[in-house]
């Protein structure tokens, strides 16, 4: 079984673990003060994998690994498997129906021949996001990864979507990637011309495509700022994080590929894909799908990808919006970063900040062979436009919350949200956040991280514990509502519930040990909060505060 030993003492661990040159990292807050939830199944995914797989792709009954309300009249629920399919879910009967299925590989019968899912972990359809105008226009847009050996054709296969008119689609130009590379993160445009029924109808646009030097840390997610409308220079504009393809974790040359201005691995770009769209503030982008706003960060600079928004990351493998009421003209980006030697880290994303990797982690020093050491004074790096040229030197920006690697922490972060809804007053602006394998969970007062986002790498936010009460449908007799440490015991039993074979759960990870939770997170467009977990194929409500 996966560990589930109390957080409250991780947490003081990670809150005073010293960083820099041997000071005690600065806290924001009073010491940690746990919370519990409760939380209900809310729907069951398709079972896309084996009951009796072991491995982290095909053990896993559904691997469920984004959840969006779409911005229409109708609310609907959009999720979708990594395997390949995107499904509506019905909110009545929690019903999911296939919308498109990217899986076209071998003798499947889905849209791309090329998509890569054996390998498990972020492998596959990755994620997707509707245009803000998605009510007026129907157009959302997806990332997926394809391994570039497979065979077959770059473009789309509509044997199993008839409505999608493929005739006008090409592929692009990938663009170059410092190394050898074997697989291409896909970004792509859709544009449903009925957008009210269940069914596909309409065209698709590839407008990028950016090699990886590895399967590992692809692209991870994409998002609209929700506050920009009309008539302002964010509105409808694109942000796309993308990882760096494992390069960053090598000893050879590619390894400043999250650093280089060059390349778009490593990175959080910003791009408008509509080209009729903002044409007086942006130019029109290199392979001519899509336009650079002129107020990225780097457009000036001679020989940097004018794409990129921010860089020096190893795998910004989620994105989410803290949006304050109260400010609603100050919206933050969050990425939640999957870390290498010791830390998973969250950052707060600023124009042209630089995030340090692999040249630190954690707000410490990474060299090449993964050790830790006190950060120079002062402490800067050299703004790489490529593997010679430099222009000038840059101060890292540091993480705002941070965990560690082993029995007090997790293996990687599994992002979060800001809670904004109204079931549960006590969360509201506060982040809420967990570790993918082990199922831990915590959260953070997101006011605390943004005063920690102050340039100096020892102020981090303090993170509390976030226990979890459950009413396990499937014992007898029914028990009522228990406490869980983690979310490890509840994805085991509906994992075993649904028929899986595995003693504990599959996969593995250093931490968790033998299986993996797998978790995501959600919100809905009231704020709401849900949990996913790819082990058990489930998705979760977070419906009220529970005792400690």
């Amino acid at each position: 079984m996966i560990r589930s030993t109390s957080l409250l003492v991780a947490v003081l661990a990670v809150s005073i673990a010293a960083v820099g040159q041997g000071s005690k990292t600065r806290t924001t807050t009073a010491p940690p003060t746990a919370l519990a939830i409760e939380i209900a199944d809310y729907a069951a995914l398709p079972i896309t994998g084996s009951a009796d797989g072991t491995g982290n792709n095909a053990g896993s009954l559904a691997r469920v690994n984004v959840m969006r309300e779409e911005p229409a009249p109708a609310g609907r629920l959009f999720v979708n498997d990594l395997t390949g399919p995107l499904y509506i879910l019905d909110k009545a009967t929690k019903k999911a129906i296939t919308y498109l299925d990217f899986n076209g590989r071998g003798s499947r019968p889905g849209l791309f021949d090329k998509l890569t899912t054996d390998a498990g972990l972020a492998s596959g359809f990755i994620s997707f996001e509707f245009d803000p105008d998605y009510a007026s226009n129907g157009r959302f847009y997806t990332i997926h990864l394809e391994e570039i050996a497979l065979p077959g054709a770059l473009t789309p296969d509509n044997q199993s979507v008839p409505g999608l008119d493929v005739r006008g689609y090409t592929p692009t130009a990938p663009v170059p990637t410092p190394g050898a590379t074997n697989h291409e993160g896909v970004l792509i445009e859709w544009t449903d011309s009925n957008s009210a029924n269940t069914t596909f109808e309409g065209t698709a646009r590839e407008l990028l495509r950016i090699p990886l030097n590895d399967r590992i840390h692809p692209l991870g997610d994409v998002t609209f700022n929700p506050t920009a409308r009309r008539g302002d220079r964010d509105w409808r504009v694109l942000y796309v994080a993308c990882g760096d393809g494992g390069s960053g974790d090598q000893r050879t040359g590619i390894r400043t590929n999250p650093q280089r201005l060059d390349t778009l691995v490593g990175k959080v770009l910003r791009v408008i894909p509509d080209l009729a769209a903002h044409a007086a503030d942006s130019v029109v982008s290199e392979n001519g799908r899509y336009r650079v706003p002129k107020d990225n960060p780097f457009t000036s600079v001679a020989g940097a990808r004018p794409e990129i928004w921010a860089y020096g990351l190893r795998n910004p493998h989620r994105l989410t919006w803290n949006v304050n009421p109260a400010d609603p003209a100050k919206p933050s980006l969050i990425a939640a970063v999957i870390g290498w030697r010791t830390w998973e880290t969250v950052v707060i994303i600023h124009k042209g900040g630089n995030y340090g990797y692999p040249a630190r982690e954690g707000a410490e020093l990474l060299d090449g062979d993964r050790v830790l050491a006190a950060l120079p004074q002062p402490d800067v790096l050299p703004v790489l436009v490529n593997g010679v040229i430099t222009n000038g030197v840059v101060a890292p920006t540091y993480p705002v919350l941070r965990y560690g690697h082993g029995s007090a922490g997790g293996d990687a972060i599994a992002g979060g949200a800001v809670y904004r809804g109204k079931q549960i007053p006590r969360l509201v602006g506060t982040y809420i956040f967990g570790d993918i394998s082990t199922g831990r969970m915590w959260y953070a007062d997101f006011d605390r991280m943004l005063a920690a986002d102050d340039g100096v790498a020892t102020t981090l936010a303090e993170i509390h514990e976030l226990r979890i009460w459950w009413d396990d449908p499937g014992d007898s007799p029914d028990r009522g509502k228990q406490p869980y440490p983690t979310m490890a015991p509840i994805v085991t039993a509906g994992y075993h519930a649904r028929g899986g074979k595995d003693p504990d759960l599959p996969g593995s990870a250093a931490v968790a040990g033998s299986g993996r939770v797998d978790l995501r997170f959600a919100t809905d467009r009231a704020g709401e909060l849900y949990v996913l977990s790819k082990s058990d194929g489930m998705i979760r409500l977070v419906t009220r505060l529970g005792p400690v």
